[in-house]
């Protein structure tokens, strides 16, 4: 097989064995890698109502089609397994440099099952396959187990690449995340799946390289495409030297960037934390690129702590996300206190996303009278209290106190334990919590967020850009009409970027016809056509889907909290708009050809090729019914 190698290492960690096995070339051809063959797996192996943290649970590390081939943007890996945060199917992102070296060493993923008795790491040099002890690693943070694997595994070729999780991770705090290379694989908690198998980290080194069925076609494309990337004014200018927050005040001005707790969209000191401001005061004139591995838009820039204890230390980042949820989010202005903060937690390992956000809703039921010191740990837990803001980031790195507890494992286990009307506020969409654009800015982002299967998510697709930030043809971000067609038509599109596991940054200038399509066909020999192609985005849909609903869930999880639904948004372009969900949904089932449930038809997943998922969904004793009930 050309392009993938076809082959997984499948593990046993309870025993601590291994066994590489074959991927089918129809199942290669159907899926590509990525987040449609991560699905794939995931609906016929992790049985219904598996407990996530259990030993029962699989967690699987996928790579790409493109992955470790000289494609733009060709690094990514995707941690998929069913979510301890929300119940279903998650699947999670990283770039940097190990999953190109996962292909380097002969495999397209790997696949975790059981649990270790004790603490354990992986080594893995090509066929090579050892478990070794992790005890002295258990306690470290991510930064640390990563120098003392390198350490430990002395001198070697070229450098190892490390994946590990750190202290979240190990006592299963459900915000942990999955860190390696300083980029995070966080949503979802897939960092507390890992850490429920006592599997402390995975390193990798290769010799090998993905052997391509047109080598000199592929070369020419890449050559081509990668000249366009470094002409495209936002990848070879914007991205490259004001990293993901030059958007910033851009989502500011439409109302939509998240400010103490999404109570208003608008943050007074926006300037101080926008990527302009980072290119001057942290990033060296935007010149301090740290790119994942074959990346010309070199997005990711790194920052030299001076803070005291954490001098010389190396922040790669922050991104918007980041910026956006610890920033305005929290009331908090400092851009070098971010950058620590970014650095700290992923050293704690956890999702700065969920914890940004988790941290602000307590600061506003705080506020509000709703908990007290007893429940902050003796903070005075306010917006824009940057030293009670720090503590409570360590608190939930380590699990210290009621705050700790409470701040690592997210808005919805928090507002359940504070009730008193708090789920109003506490901005999530099935436990995961919001992004960095308030759904009240455009109801593309709402319906986007509502329905997403992961939780909210602002990359599955990035509609708000369509509805306020490209330069070329925009919607309407107040119509709902459109929304549904659109939501469905770019969530196929971007599913394709998962399985093949490239940048979504490269779809700037790139697209699906013109360049992925060709890029693959020379990379595999398959010979796809266009719609055989954007078929594979739809079939990793409708498999999430398929797992989401076989858990039980339905229409009733498809929707926002109150505050989105009935609050109009206080500032901003958007001003005065909410989030119009009922007037959507029924519309975008339709179009996915999922029933009045949201619950995939027959029909759906047999011209998909998905027969088997119909008899896990349909066969006797299947849950359709019991989501139906729902």
């Amino acid at each position: 097989m050309k392009g993938l190698w076809g082959k997984l290492l499948r593990v046993n960690l309870t025993d601590h064995t291994y066994a590489v096995e074959d991927v089918a070339e129809d199942v290669a051809r159907a899926t590509l890698g990525g987040k449609a063959l991560a699905a794939h797996y995931a609906i016929r192996e992790i049985k219904r109502n598996t407990d996530p943290l259990s030993p029962e649970n699989i967690l699987y590390l996928f790579t790409g089609v493109l992955t470790g081939t000289p494609a733009p943007t060709g690094n990514r890996f995707v941690a998929a397994t069913k979510s301890p945060l929300t119940g279903s199917f998650t699947d999670s992102y990283g770039g940097g440099f190990w999953g190109p070296e996962l292909r380097f060493a002969g495999y397209d993923g790997i696949i975790l099952e059981g649990k270790s008795k004790a603490p354990v790491r992986m080594h893995i040099t090509d066929d090579k396959v050892e478990f070794l002890d992790a005890a002295e690693l258990w306690g470290m943070d991510t930064w640390e187990t990563t120098e003392r694997i390198k350490e430990l595994q002395g001198k070697t070729p070229r450098p190892i690449k490390v994946l590990s999780i750190g202290q979240a991770g190990e006592r299963m705090a459900l915000l942990a995340a999955i860190i390696a290379d300083a980029r995070a694989a966080a949503r979802g908690g897939v960092g507390a799946v890992m850490g429920s198998k006592n599997l402390k980290a995975i390193s990798v080194l290769g010799s090998k390289r993905p052997q391509l069925a047109m080598q000199k076609e592929f070369m020419t494309l890449v050559k081509e495409q990668n000249m366009r990337l470094n002409k495209n004014p936002v990848t070879s200018d914007a991205l490259r030297y004001r990293g993901t927050p030059n958007i910033l005040l851009g989502v500011n001005a439409a109302g939509g960037l998240p400010t103490r707790n999404f109570q208003t969209g608008q943050f007074e000191e926006a300037e101080k934390i926008d990527g302009e401001a980072m290119r001057k005061e942290l990033w060296n004139d935007g010149r301090n690129w740290h790119p994942c591995w074959n990346c010309t838009i070199k997005c990711t820039h790194f920052h030299v702590l001076d803070a005291p204890g954490y001098e010389g230390k190396i922040d790669d980042g922050p991104e918007y996300e980041t910026t956006a949820l610890l920033g305005s989010n929290c009331g908090i202005s400092d851009i070098k206190a971010i950058s620590l903060a970014d650095y700290i937690i992923d050293g704690y390992g956890m999702d700065t996303i969920s914890l940004g956000n988790t941290i602000a809703f307590l600061m506003e039921c705080y506020e509000k009278g709703l908990i007290g010191k007893d429940m902050t740990n003796g903070l005075d837990l306010r917006f824009g209290n940057k030293e009670a803001w720090m503590a409570a980031i360590h608190a939930a790195g380590k699990g210290e106190g009621e705050l700790g507890r409470l701040a690592s494992n997210g808005v919805r286990r928090a507002a359940e334990e504070i009730g008193q009307g708090s789920a109003d506020f506490a901005a999530h969409t099935k436990g995961q919590e919001m992004p960095a654009y308030d759904p009240r800015s455009g109801q593309g982002t709402a319906l986007s967020y509502a329905r997403g299967i992961r939780g909210a998510d602002h990359l599955k697709p990035w509609v708000f850009n369509k509805e306020w930030l490209t330069s070329g043809e925009r919607t309407d971000p107040f119509s709902t009409e459109d929304k549904p067609a659109l939501i469905k038509r770019d969530d196929a599109d971007s599913a394709i970027l998962d399985c093949i596991c490239v940048c979504r940054f490269v779809a700037n200038e790139l697209n699906l016809e013109n360049d992925f399509l060709m890029l693959v066909n020379a990379a595999t020999g398959f010979g796809y056509d266009l719609q055989e192609f954007l078929d594979i985005g739809e079939r990793a849909i409708n498999l999430a889907r398929a797992f989401y609903s076989r858990e039980g869930f339905g229409r009733r999880e498809d929707v926002l909290p109150k505050r989105f639904n009935t609050e109009p948004l206080k500032d901003g372009l958007a001003k005065g708009n909410v989030a119009k969900i009922e007037e959507m949904i029924g519309r975008y089932y339709e179009l996915c050809g999922w029933d009045d449930n949201g619950v995939p038809t027959k029909e759906k997943l047999r011209s998909l090729g998905l027969d088997f998922v119909i008899d896990i969904l349909y066969g006797e004793g299947g849950p359709v019914e019991t989501a139906r009930a729902a």
